[in-house]
């Protein structure tokens, strides 16, 4: 597992980020760039005008993370990456370091699966 982050950070530093053709919104994550998009209270909200990307990033690690997330960790998998883009946002950062952000502290579930 270790090497698939790397790979992703290598991918983010190196290339163009990549839009996703949908938006995440599912285990209570919900990332948007419509303010008045409905959510229910258990929900983190990520808002961006860069929703496409970060919902980009947010499918490569549910792919990264297949074989780790099942139905007891996946609410705290996604909310936990909602609440590290939302700091990595408020930090101002651009979007390559937000998404380096939320996987340099993803920390805990990697270290639990790599």
């Amino acid at each position: 597992m270790h090497e698939k982050i790397k790979e992703l950070r290598e991918e983010i530093v190196n290339n163009p980020i990549i839009k996703s053709t949908e938006l995440f919104a599912g285990s209570n994550l919900i990332i948007t760039s419509d303010k008045s998009r409905k959510s229910k209270t258990q929900d983190i909200i990520v808002f961006s005008d860069d929703a496409s990307e970060l919902s980009w990033l947010v499918f490569r690690l549910k792919d990264l993370f297949q074989n780790e997330i099942d139905y007891v960790n996946k609410y705290s998998f996604y909310t936990h990456i909602g609440e590290l883009t939302n700091e990595a946002i408020k930090k101002e950062l651009n979007l390559k370091e937000q998404m380096l952000y939320v996987i340099h502290n993803l920390g805990g579930f990697i270290k639990k699966s790599t």
